[in-house]
Parts: C-alpha cells; sequence; structure tokens
C-alpha cells in the first residue's frame, strides 16, 4: 500500500518502521531514484557554486575595502615578533583565517555588558588582507618572559585585526557558549572576532610536534611552524573543518572552538584541524609562484610531479580552482589573489558544463513557484497527479508548461527541450516526468525537519480520542499565524485557516488522519522553504511546541 501511495504521489517517502521513534528513509517506486540523486547533488553543486561565486563577485565591489591587498610583516630571521602583521593557515581547510565584519554574532562576555562580535572562517584566497591579516601584541610586560620582541611558545597575546577592518579595534576572542547560526556541534563553541580586549582574548601558542620531529631546541614560535591556538581563559583551541557555511563572501569553511585535546594517536586529518600556523605574504607569493609553474603558460595540465615544500601548499589551492585542461591563458596566481576574477572564472566554467542549461532554467523556476507561496508547491504537485489520467507519474511538455503557467511561470519555447533533455519520462521523449522534477525541488527530508514534523504528529495523536487524529483535531490545534504570509500581513488568520483545511483530502473514508499524510502535507511545505530554520520555526509555532 505504501508502494502505491509513493507511486501516486511521486514522492521517496519516509516511513516509521514499526513502534521505532526513529524515521527513517525509505526508497520506493521507479528506479530512477538513483539518477535523481546523482542529479540533485549536481543541482546543489551548481547552485552553491554559483551562489558563492556572485556573493564574492558582490563583496569584491560592495566591500572592496576589506579585501584591498596590504603587506604584511616579512621577517629576515624567520621567527614571529610582537608587533607583527601576519596571516594564520589552517592546516585541515589550507584557508587562512578570515573575518566578516558585516556577519554580527552576539558575545555573552561574563567580564562586563555583552556587545556584538563579528564571524570568522577560512578562505583560500591567498591574498594578505584587511579580513585576514592580525596583528601580534603582548598581554603583559610582565608576563614572565623575556623581552627581546619575540614571540614564545605559552605567551600570553592578543592577535587583533588591523584598522583598516573596522573602526573600533577588535580581537580573536573565544566564547565558551554554544550560538545558533553558526554551524556548531553540541560540543563546540563560537569564535569570533570581539571589540573589547577582555579575557577571552587572551591567547597562548601551543608547539604542535609530532612524534619523532627534530627539535629545534628553542621556545621562540617560527613562520610556518605548526601550532595550536589555545585560549587562556576558556581552554578551548581554534579550530577549522571542511564545513562550509554561507558567508557575505561565498561559501567558507565554518571557524570553532573545541575543547578536545591533541593526540598524536589520532587521525592526522584530526589533529589537522586545530593545526595552525603563521604565514606572510612572501609565503603566499611562493605559493602562488608554484601554482603558476604547475599550470604552466601553453595549455599544460597541472603537473602534479612537483613535490617541494611550497608546492604541496599549491596542491590544495589549485585542486579548488578547477582550470581544465586547455586553459593556459588562465594565470592561477590571479585566481588566487583577486575575487572579482575568481568569481568570474567560475561562473563562465558553470555555463560550460553539460546540463548547465538545465540548471539554469530550474533556478529559475524553483524560486518562483517557493515565493508564490507555502501551499502552492503543494497545490502544483496535486494538479500534476490529477492531470496525470494513466498514473505513469508523467505529462506531455506542454501539459506540464501549462500547469506551470498556472503559477505564472512562463517557460519559453526553446526551453521545452531543455526541461525534457533533463525530465524526459523513460522511453517518451515527449513527456516530463514531473516526479523527478518535485524530487529535484524539494530533496529526501532532513532529520532535523522530520524530527520536528514527528514530534507534531506525536503531540496530536497523544491529544486526540484514541490517539486517532482527525482534521478536526488539526482545526482545533494549528495555529494560523505561523503561515509566512499571515507574518507579513498579506494574509488574515481566518484566510490562513481556510487555506491549511483545503489540504486536507484525507485518504481515509472514517476521517482519519494517517502519519504518513501528515508527512505528506509537510514534505510538500518543505519544498517551498529552504531554510532549516524556517521550516522547524513554522512546524514549532504551528504546533505550540
Amino acid at each position: 500500500a505504501q508502494a502505491i501511495l509513493a507511486q501516486a504521489t511521486g514522492r521517496v517517502r519516509f516511513v516509521i518502521r514499526g513502534c521505532e521513534s526513529e524515521m527513517a528513509l525509505t526508497q520506493l517506486g521507479p528506479s530512477w531514484t538513483d539518477d535523481v540523486q546523482i542529479e540533485e547533488r549536481r543541482l546543489q553543486e551548481y547552485l552553491h557554486k554559483k551562489q558563492h561565486s556572485m556573493l564574492l563577485r558582490g563583496a569584491a565591489n560592495e566591500m572592496r575595502y576589506t579585501l584591498e591587498e596590504m603587506p604584511t610583516t616579512n621577517a629576515s630571521d624567520g621567527l614571529v615578533h610582537m608587533g607583527d602583521s601576519l596571516m594564520l593557515r589552517n592546516a585541515s581547510t589550507g584557508g587562512l583565517l578570515q573575518a566578516d565584519v558585516t556577519d554580527k554574532v552576539q558575545v555573552e562576555d561574563t567580564s562586563r555588558t555583552a556587545s556584538a562580535g563579528y564571524s570568522l572562517s577560512t578562505g583560500t584566497l591567498l591574498m594578505a588582507c584587511a579580513r585576514n591579516v592580525f596583528i601580534v601584541s603582548r598581554v603583559s610586560d610582565d608576563d614572565g618572559f623575556p623581552s627581546d620582541g619575540i614571540l614564545h611558545y605559552g605567551q600570553p597575546i592578543r592577535l587583533g585585526a588591523g584598522p583598516q577592518l573596522h573602526e573600533r579595534p577588535l580581537y580573536l576572542f573565544s566564547n565558551d557558549k554554544w550560538v545558533q547560526g553558526q554551524s556548531l556541534a553540541n560540543d563546540e563553541t563560537m569564535m569570533c572576532l570581539y571589540p573589547r580586549a577582555t579575557a577571552g582574548a587572551h591567547w597562548r601558542i601551543v608547539r604542535l610536534q609530532a612524534p619523532g620531529a627534530t627539535d629545534k631546541g628553542d621556545d621562540v614560535v617560527r613562520l610556518g611552524a605548526p601550532i595550536l591556538l589555545e585560549c587562556i581563559t576558556t581552554s578551548l583551541a581554534l579550530g577549522s573543518d571542511s564545513t562550509l557555511r554561507m558567508t557575505h563572501y561565498g561559501n567558507e569553511c565554518r571557524v570553532y572552538g573545541t575543547a578536545e585535546k591533541l593526540d598524536w594517536n589520532m587521525d592526522i586529518a584530526q589533529v589537522a584541524k586545530t593545526a595552525w600556523s603563521f604565514v606572510d605574504s612572501q609565503w603566499a607569493d611562493e605559493v602562488i609562484a608554484a601554482a603558476q609553474k604547475a599550470v604552466g603558460g601553453s595549455g599544460a595540465t597541472i603537473d602534479w610531479q612537483l613535490e617541494d615544500g611550497t608546492f604541496r601548499d599549491a596542491k590544495v589551492y589549485l585542486a579548488g580552482l578547477e582550470i581544465p585542461k586547455g586553459w593556459g591563458n588562465v594565470d592561477p596566481g590571479a585566481l588566487l589573489k583577486d575575487p572579482q576574477k575568481r568569481a568570474e572564472h567560475t561562473l563562465t566554467l558553470l555555463d560550460l558544463e553539460p546540463g548547465s542549461e538545465a540548471r539554469k532554467l530550474l533556478t529559475r523556476i524553483f524560486p518562483m513557484i517557493r515565493n508564490a507561496g507555502m501551499h502552492k508547491a503543494r497545490r502544483l504537485r496535486r494538479m500534476c497527479v490529477q492531470a496525470d489520467t494513466e498514473g505513469q507519474g508523467a505529462l506531455p511538455i506542454r501539459s506540464f508548461a501549462g500547469v506551470l503557467s498556472w503559477l505564472g511561470v512562463r517557460v519559453k519555447e526553446e526551453e521545452l527541450r531543455t526541461l525534457l533533455d533533463l525530465l524526459a519520462k523513460e522511453g517518451d521523449e515527449e513527456s516530463v516526468d514531473y516526479r523527478r522534477f518535485f524530487a529535484l525541488m524539494a530533496p529526501p527530508m532532513s532529520e532535523i525537519r522530520g524530527s520536528v514534523v514527528r514530534d507534531a504528529y506525536a503531540k496530536l495523536r497523544d491529544g486526540a480520542a484514541g490517539k486517532l487524529v482527525e482534521v478536526p483535531d488539526l482545526q482545533r490545534h494549528w495555529r494560523p499565524k505561523c503561515h509566512p504570509d499571515v507574518q507579513k500581513g498579506l494574509m488574515t488568520e481566518s484566510e490562513a485557516m481556510d487555506e491549511f483545511l483545503r489540504q486536507w483530502d484525507v485518504a481515509s473514508a472514517d476521517g482519519l488522519v494517517s502519519w504518513e499524510e501528515f508527512l505528506d502535507y509537510y514534505q510538500d511545505v518543505s519544498m517551498a522553504v529552504e531554510s532549516n530554520e524556517v521550516f522547524v520555526e513554522i512546524v514549532r509555532r504551528g504546533w505550540g511546541l
């Protein structure tokens, strides 16, 4: 019965197995689900790259002052000194620590009244600029360390941004609290730039030396040496990994605080997340020169045989540039240093990818459906099912275009063939498999979404007579203030309630609303809501969770 229902509604279903509390994803229906997942991944990659490039291009114009090249200190002795302006490179991501002063985060500072901080990330633009250059300063002259102007392991320091970044002094700060919206796990805390030189901005450098490595026999910090940055007050280490978060500069790697102590018996990839090194603009120039040498100037592909120490660094950055063979006229140095050129390069590559025209079309259609309202995607899918009189999960291309036009989505004549190239039903090149269309628009519901929907149904079931949920139970408990259009003042609560109740054409003759039907409704709502936070808030407010 579930398989028949899944085929009729055209979706990959979540089902509850027996009395288990976990919601498991079960693939039902036709064999194209694997193809959908592959194309879904390609579409998501396309969207992420395009969004990243558009943001980066915008930042290069609107926040140019944060990206203007500025000099670092180049010490001839290879040591880190007090007052030096340097960059910090993370061993795991290969990215440089950088700030986004347009992204404010609330900081709980127990030493005084809380103030806003600014988020951090790591990224692979190899250009010393205001957002990634930090000044090393001594916390106190009376710290028990020599007054030789050199940074020593264990010495209390502050790491501050330069005056080019912000009108107020900003310091690397360790918060000891978990903060929502910063891509943090439950055991991680927020790291940020903070406009006060409080105790949370006091750091020490811990030596990272693998077993068997040569000890230079001194306690001074050297450029390029692997180090751990530990906040003296919170005992938390600064970390970064490959988890991406969206910033005003595009997709960049998250930064976080962790209490996990370094253990050389751990996997080296885990150790690298909290391993940093001070680098200067000379290091960046050497990496760029190695990248240019690797790519060459006559259409050569990247020469991965160059194995000197600098080039091993260059590999990380070249791998992310995607310079195709035969593109010898592209200067990797310009792409590594100039955000505008890098953004334009990525956008050009996206337009040349196979299937890019179809993805570009979907990125125009999907937002139009989502912006039409919370229930319009559900209505659109139901119209497709009703028009599909043979129950094959497909409609003639012009019939499908007609359904889209109900929402004001116009598909040009030449775009019809583009849609068919991506969504044609197997064995029928003139029909669109609308199930694939909606599967691409709404990937399988994530656990965070599935969990809150499960909680909502459990609350309804517990309050229903005999634990059997009926439409009157929905009407009695659903709160129309959760509807986005009510919150925007575009719809009254009465209108929202009427629209909500029209969504429930229950299949059961006795009017019961099964878990599958309840979830089916929220999978359609999920199509219209891209943000996990917004979706969870809609469900929580709707049922008073």
